[in-house]
C-alpha cells in the first residue's frame, strides 16, 4: 500500500500525467537469454546494476501472479484482511462501481488502501496538504462509483483533530514561554530575599562591652 504523499510526490512520486509510472532498480548476478536489456560482456562478472522502465501493464501482469481475487478486486495476499474488513463494515461500498476492468479496479482498491493508511497516521504527522489531497482522493473514488461517504467523514474527523492538535501545541508553547518568564522572575526574587536575609543577619548582631565603651 502506498501513502498518498508518496503517490503524489513531485520528486519520486508514481503519478505521471494521471498514470502510474514506476522505475525499478534490480541487481543482476547473471544474465540468461534476453530480457529487453543488453547482455553484459561477461555474465560471470560480479553484481552489476541495471534499470528497467516497467510500464503499468507489465507491472500489473506480474502482480497478478501473486494476487488473489476478493469480490472482483485483484489484491495481494497481505491486503486480504484489510479489504475483508472494509467489505464487512461497508458491504455495499462497491455495489455501484462502474468499471469492469480488473486492472482499473485494482488501481482504485490500492488507492483506497493507501488513503486509509494515510489517515491512520497521527494528526501531528499529517500536514494540511496531506489532508487536502485526501479530500481530493475521496472525490476521485466517488467519481469512480465507490460509496465512500464514511471515508469522507473520517477525513473531516482527522482534519478537526489536527486543528485541535495544532491549536493545543500553540497554546502549550505560549504557556511554556510564560512559565519560563515566571521561573526567571521567581529566581530573581529569591536572590533578593537571600540578599535581604544576609543584610538582616549582619545588622542583628549585639554589641559587646568594648563596642559600647
Amino acid at each position: 500500500m502506498l501513502p498518498l504523499r508518496e503517490l503524489y510526490a513531485k520528486d519520486g512520486g508514481f503519478l505521471t500525467d494521471g498514470k502510474v509510472e514506476i522505475v525499478a532498480e534490480i541487481n543482476v548476478l547473471k544474465v540468461i537469454g534476453k530480457f529487453d536489456v543488453e547482455e553484459a560482456e561477461n555474465s560471470t562478472q560480479p553484481l552489476k546494476k541495471m534499470k528497467l522502465n516497467v510500464s503499468n501493464d507489465s507491472l500489473i501482469s506480474k502482480t497478478e501472479l501473486l494476487s488473489v481475487d476478493f469480490n472482483g478486486f485483484q489484491i495481494l495476499p497481505s491486503e486480504v484482511e484489510s479489504v475483508r474488513r472494509i467489505f464487512e463494515k461497508h458491504p455495499d461500498f462497491a455495489s455501484e462501481f462502474r468499471s469492469k476492468n480488473r486492472h482499473l479496479k485494482s488501481t482504485y482498491m490500492n488507492f483506497l488502501l493507501g488513503l486509509i493508511e494515510t489517515l491512520c497516521q497521527s494528526p501531528q504527522e499529517l500536514t494540511d496538504d496531506d489532508l487536502d489531497k485526501a479530500s481530493v482522493g475521496v472525490s476521485y473514488l466517488e467519481k469512480g462509483g465507490l460509496k465512500v461517504d464514511w471515508l469522507e467523514k473520517k477525513v473531516e474527523e482527522v482534519k478537526e483533530k489536527k486543528k485541535k492538535v495544532d491549536t493545543g501545541r500553540a497554546r502549550v508553547q505560549e504557556m511554556d514561554d510564560e512559565l519560563k518568564k515566571l521561573i526567571k522572575k521567581c529566581i530573581d526574587i529569591k536572590d533578593l530575599v537571600d540578599k535581604e536575609i544576609e543584610d538582616i543577619t549582619a545588622a542583628n548582631v549585639s554589641l559587646s562591652f568594648d563596642d559600647v565603651v
